[in-house]
């Protein structure tokens, strides 16, 4: 068995290494590193807001040769950016997987830079899925993977067994004995929102929720208040039981972070919902919210093993 996984873990190693690739960024605070990996031929690649900093002075080593990298997208919300290189030649990418089908003990690679050392696997399985981390909660549910982690290898791949991208390494834990993962369904609704708007477009509902004492049809999440100035308004009531925002069933107020998280604003959703005696499907079309309070939205900040660290000296 063991000479199965080492055969299995290092073929994943060898096919993948080619798309990953060392990001580093300069600010007034100085150089930090960490890990990237393109998204497709054309030389997009995935790394981590704490990683490009301003995006103002980005380069990406790959394949012994450095690019310069201009910044497309920093989501503060879930902790991803999205940076490009151009190149003479179409480059290796990881094709995206379902993170979806994950369930605990799945195995896991990981590849990134520990800082100032090449390309690195790191193998574990999924521990669980968490919504939060010591108090704070993450903008939508993360994988905590059983993956030992280094400093710089923040914005690493995390691949499933045939090779697919299942998540981002956003930060670890525990002195560095684990991790939590970015869902790759999360990061690609940022890319997705980038490439159809030229920017990230999180939707705003405009209502709290409250848990009712009782389930009403599986779910505990009821609308407290509906904000009369939001796009909700005219839409929900106050007592209104969500059972269902798009694809996500509801069970628990807690749910309302992934059923947020996915609105598009602009894009129309529907949302059912448990109303007296009845069962309603609402056509709902989320809007930008009025302030900008991503910095208040953000994932795990840099107190974690995944910050950005010094770079090496040139």
């Amino acid at each position: 068995m063991a000479d199965v996984i080492e055969n299995t873990v290092g073929k994943l190693f060898r096919e993948n290494a080619d798309a990953v690739v060392r990001v580093e960024s300069e600010d007034e605070l100085g150089k930090v590193a960490g890990t990237g990996f393109f998204a497709d031929m054309n030389g997009t690649i995935y790394t981590l807001t704490s990683v490009v900093g301003d995006g103002q002075s980005v380069t990406v080593t790959h394949d012994g040769q450095r690019w310069p990298a201009r910044l497309l997208a920093a989501d503060l919300r879930s902790g991803v950016a999205l940076i490009k290189i151009e190149t003479p030649t179409a480059t290796p990418f990881l094709p995206a997987g379902d993170s979806g089908e994950l369930q605990p003990a799945t195995p896991l690679l990981a590849i990134g830079f520990p800082f100032e050392h090449d390309a690195t696997p790191s193998f574990g399985v999924v521990g669980g899925f968490d919504r939060q981390f010591k108090g704070r909660f993450f903008a939508t549910t993360h994988i905590r993977a059983n993956i030992p982690v280094q400093r710089g290898q923040g914005g690493s791949p995390v691949l499933n067994m045939d090779g697919q991208t299942v998540g981002i390494l956003v930060s670890g834990f525990e002195e560095g004995s684990g991790c939590y993962v970015l869902p790759m369904r999360a990061a690609e609704k940022v890319r997705s929102d980038f490439e159809r708007f030229g920017s990230v477009r999180h939707g705003w509902a405009g209502i709290t929720v409250q848990e009712t004492p009782l389930a009403v049809n599986g779910s505990r999440m009821a609308i407290d208040v509906v904000d009369p100035a939001g796009p909700a308004a005219g839409e929900f009531r106050s007592g209104d039981v969500i059972l269902q925002v798009g694809d996500i069933v509801v069970r628990e107020p807690e749910d309302a972070l992934d059923a947020s998280f996915f609105l598009t604003a602009g894009d129309s959703i529907p949302v059912k919902v448990s109303r007296g005696n009845e069962v309603l499907t609402i056509a709902f079309t989320p809007s930008q919210h009025p302030l900008d309070r991503q910095n208040e939205l953000q994932a795990l900040g840099p107190d974690s093993l995944m910050s950005p660290v010094p770079a090496a000296a040139p």
